[in-house]
């Protein structure tokens, strides 16, 4: 509940900023991204590198694609270390609903492939899993220019569902 408030807490204070903003961001159609952050998983609770494209279909919104390495821990079972390896790979739309000079707020929907698997040297604990996901979030970035700073959190309602936190650095080229 703590970390909803707090959630809340910071989109309230950007839109309070974007109030006394009034120069558009110029974000043109055709025009591309380059992200590259980290993501935390609520649920797994630990984090994980991403690295995408965005590309803008209107001034207003833009298509993109992530690919997300889960630094997942290993763990030693009878002398034995067994290997987590898990990623994902969504693709992404996202609805720029403010979009001023230095702040920009959008709606996200995405849907992906989630991939998980655990191996070691013993067969009996061999898996793997992967999942198609559907999810949604909302995003904040700071703009300046050719770079910006974004935060965003998303849900994925099926998958291995979870709340993730996103944030890094998008390149608008």
């Amino acid at each position: 509940m703590k970390k909803v408030f707090i959630s809340l807490t910071a989109v309230a204070i950007m839109i309070t900023i974007n109030i006394h903003v009034k120069a558009q961001a110029s974000f043109e159609p055709g025009q591309l991204g380059i992200t590259a952050g980290v993501s935390y998983g609520l649920d797994l609770e630990e984090p994980a590198f991403r690295a995408g494209l965005t590309y803008f279909l209107t001034q207003e919104l833009r298509a993109g694609v992530d690919f997300t390495y889960w630094f997942l821990e290993d763990v030693l079972i009878e002398q034995e270390e067994i290997t987590n390896t898990g990623y994902e790979i969504n693709g992404n739309l996202h609805f720029l609903f403010v979009s001023s000079r230095n702040l920009v707020l959008y709606g996200a929907g995405a849907a992906g492939i989630h991939f998980a698997s655990t191996s070691s040297d013993i067969p009996e604990f061999d898996t793997s899993d992967s999942e198609f996901a559907v999810g949604a979030g909302i995003g904040a970035e700071l703009n300046f220019g050719m770079l910006s700073f974004f935060a965003e959190p998303k849900i994925f309602f099926s998958g291995f569902d979870q709340l993730k936190l996103n944030g890094g650095l998008r390149l608008y080229l």
